[in-house]
């Protein structure tokens, strides 16, 4: 079998080589909460918009399986096949049976032949390294075979002109991804199954148009919830069932492009958008267009006012609830300053009404929408927009109450514990908000612990029973502030602010009325609120008077001017009616005077209420907060210092020690090299000292020399 060129044979060179194209299997995306768009307040998202962030809960985390990111293969057809070489058998010049060609642009045939065309069972391998392995008819692929990307992904099944035609099985090396059913040019169409993972879990079954699921069908998700009815467009649209079994929940109906057609929330969008302005205003400055991006902060007094607190369920609670789920850092679950978007408001609304009633409509069809409308009718309609608590009850007050937020934010972080559950956020309990209280010395006759307690409990029925208290209870950021809004109350009373003020009563005139100051701090709101000026930050200044200079002008201070009575204008005369008796002019002067009254003593109040507030935060709560840390790492300083001062003993004991037993071993070895002394007397007589033996060392015996008496020294001599 010899090698032959074919210059009148058609080359290899594919009109479609192998491409990337939005036609794969179904993939799991990441929730898209993890990339929000910004939106600006005053842009109302679009209805569809609406439609497709409004479906329950559930919903919206079993079809994030159902969006279709994934990649085609298509397959190349050949035409003008250039042979290179050839090495087979030959009938007539033609090749024909089993032979090898290799074609120009490096593609290469292992099969039969006949009649010098592919034709029969064979292998044909593009250049890029594209396979295909099954029968062909006269260049084509044709029936039955197997194609085999580079990437390692397959189809085996029937084959039309080269494109996977009639009834096929393809699977994804990349993903966990495979299809078996019917196909129509290289598309997925007519019935079909794909599964979304290697455990078969996660499956839809049903009809197709050309790669789209349109028509009946089943899905079933990972989470053993099942859809089964109508889709268009990959969405499940018409009749159709949904069963979520995780929550034995059921409903039966109409479904527009993916959710429910019960519109609970479109059916009060208008109601519910006012409140939603309504509350993001609370506590800022007038605008242009007076929008505004509503904060958690907003958000909480909204949740108090409607009473959703009182079904068993504290706000922190409902921040975990709210956050489940969604790629939010651990800082920002409980954070006042996290901006809140309309569909943000609405989508949490469904959450928290599903979360509060789904167990009372759980045998009931549609059980979101019954949830819905219960939250709607006994919550928010008669509570919303009728704001309580201290912050937001009146607009000076909630203006000059901002300029303290952010310090008292750091202080409420600093005193928060983890929570025992993951993620382990930081939270604040009763119990340790009483306890900060007491190491800042704040709990004294005017504030007691009993006091302490009525105030929080005061929109609360679980804190409180009249007997037992639940000091578990967490506290977000709201009510800790709301709280300490009231202590100043408590706390600061009138002596106080005369002292701190310094100020007299009595004004030259004799007249008993307080000084009336221009306060000229700056505003701001509560989503961009930053602390106003280092005196309020570090509590610190030379004077009392200096301590609030931040929130007065002094030199504006002006006492009032006696009140006299002007005469009316001719423009005032004028409408007053002459005939009329004198009792009706002096009851209309007399209605001036108590307007400008009024005036005056609203002025006075607010006041007085500042003084209040700035006294209560700057000179003691926030002083008590520096106190604590400069106490704290006084502690920490000591702490230290101990440790060296016992490290140093140690390192000491240890060297004298050594000393000491250095000392033992000197004076054991020189016990041990020590001679013995013997005590030896010179003899007199030669005889006697070879007859008696020298006494050793243990023997001799030293005696006293004492003088010999004359009766005794006779007797010797006898």
């Amino acid at each position: 079998m010899g090698k032959e060129k074919k210059k009148d044979r058609k080359g290899d060179k594919p009109v479609r080589s192998p491409t990337s194209l939005s036609d794969y299997p179904e993939l799991p995306k990441q929730d898209g909460n993890t990339a929000r768009q910004a939106m600006s307040a005053s842009t109302v998202p679009p209805l569809e918009m609406l439609l497709n962030e409004l479906g329950s809960k559930r919903e919206s985390r079993d079809d994030k399986l159902q969006n279709e990111d994934a990649t085609q293969y298509e397959e190349p057809i050949l035409t003008k096949l250039i042979v290179e070489s050839y090495e087979g058998e030959k009938v007539r010049g033609l090749y024909e049976g089993d032979g090898f060609a290799v074609f120009q642009g490096g593609c290469t045939y292992r099969g039969m032949f006949s009649e010098g065309l592919m034709h029969g069972p064979g292998t044909y391998i593009w250049a890029d390294g594209l396979k295909y392995e099954g029968d062909f008819v006269k260049n084509v692929p044709m029936n039955h075979g197997m194609y085999t990307w580079p990437d390692g992904s397959t189809y085996e099944g029937e084959v039309v002109n080269g494109m996977r035609t009639g009834f096929g099985m393809f699977k994804c090396s990349t993903q966990p991804v495979s299809y078996i059913g019917h196909w129509c040019h290289g598309k997925r169409h007519g019935k079909g199954s794909i599964y979304y993972n290697q455990e078969g879990t996660s499956w839809y079954e049903g009809d197709w148009v050309h790669n789209i699921k349109n028509g009946w069908g089943v899905r079933c998700y990972k989470s053993g919830n099942i859809y089964e009815g109508q889709w268009e467009n990959n969405m499940r649209h018409g009749e159709g069932r949904m069963r979520w079994l995780t929550t034995n929940e059921e409903y039966t109906g109409q479904w527009q492009k993916g959710i429910q057609a019960e519109y609970a929330v479109l059916r009060n969008l208008t109601k519910l958008r006012r409140i939603y302005s309504f509350y993001s205003s609370l506590g800022c400055d007038q605008t242009l267009d007076n929008t505004f991006l509503m904060t958690k902060l907003h958000f909480w007094r909204f949740l108090k006012d409607c009473r959703f607190h009182h079904h068993k369920i504290a706000l922190a609670d409902m921040d975990r609830i709210l956050s489940d789920n969604q790629d939010i850092p651990v800082e920002e679950i409980h954070s006042p300053f996290t901006t809140i978007l309309l569909r943000t408001f609405l989508n949490y609304l469904l959450q928290l009404a599903y979360h509060i009633h789904h167990k009372e409509y759980q045998n009931r069809s549609p059980s979101l929408f019954l949830c819905f409308t219960k939250l709607m009718t006994e919550n928010i309609h008669p509570n919303a927009c009728r704001v309580k608590g201290n912050l937001f009850n009146g607009q000076q007050e909630t203006l000059y109450s901002m300029n303290y937020i952010d310090k008292c934010w750091e202080i409420y972080t600093a005193h928060c514990r983890p929570h025992a559950a993951p993620p382990h956020e930081l939270t604040m309990k009763m119990r340790h908000f009483l306890w900060m209280l007491k190491d800042f010395k704040m709990i004294n006759k005017e504030l007691t612990a009993t006091k302490f307690v009525e105030i929080i409990a005061d929109d609360n029925p679980f804190i409180h029973d009249g007997i037992d208290s639940n000091f578990e209870l967490e506290l977000v950021f709201l009510e800790f502030f709301e709280a300490l809004l009231s202590f100043a109350f408590i706390s600061v009373t009138d002596q106080v602010t005369k002292s701190c003020l310094n100020f007299p009563n009595d004004d030259s005139s004799g007249n008993k009325h307080g000084s009336t100051y221009t306060v000229t701090n700056q505003h701001r709101s509560p989503s961009t609120a930053t602390s106003q000026g280092s005196d309020v930050r570090n509590g610190s200044a030379k004077s009392p008077a200096s301590k609030l200079a931040f929130l007065f002008d002094f030199s504006k201070i002006r006492k009032p001017e006696p009140k006299m009575r002007t005469a009316p204008s001719d423009e005032t005369l004028s409408k007053v009616n002459f005939k009329s008796s004198g009792k009706e002019l002096t009851f209309f002067l007399s209605q001036n005077e108590k307007k400008e009254k009024s005036k005056e003593e609203g002025k006075e109040k607010l006041n007085m209420w500042v003084s209040n507030m700035c006294i209560f935060f700057v000179n003691t709560f926030f002083q008590a907060h520096k106190w604590e840390a400069i106490l704290k790492e006084k502690v920490k300083e000591n702490r230290l210092h101990h440790v060296a001062l016992a490290k140093q003993r140690k390192i000491e004991n240890e060297e004298l020690e050594a000393r000491l037993e250095c000392l033992r071993e000197e004076e054991a070895k020189r016990l041990d090299d020590e001679v013995d002394i013997t005590v030896i007397k010179e003899p007199t007589d030669t005889s006697s000292s070879q007859l008696t033996p020298s006494p050793t060392k243990e023997e001799a015996v030293v005696f006293p020399s004492k003088p010999i008496s004359s009766k005794k020294k006779k007797k010797l001599d006898h």
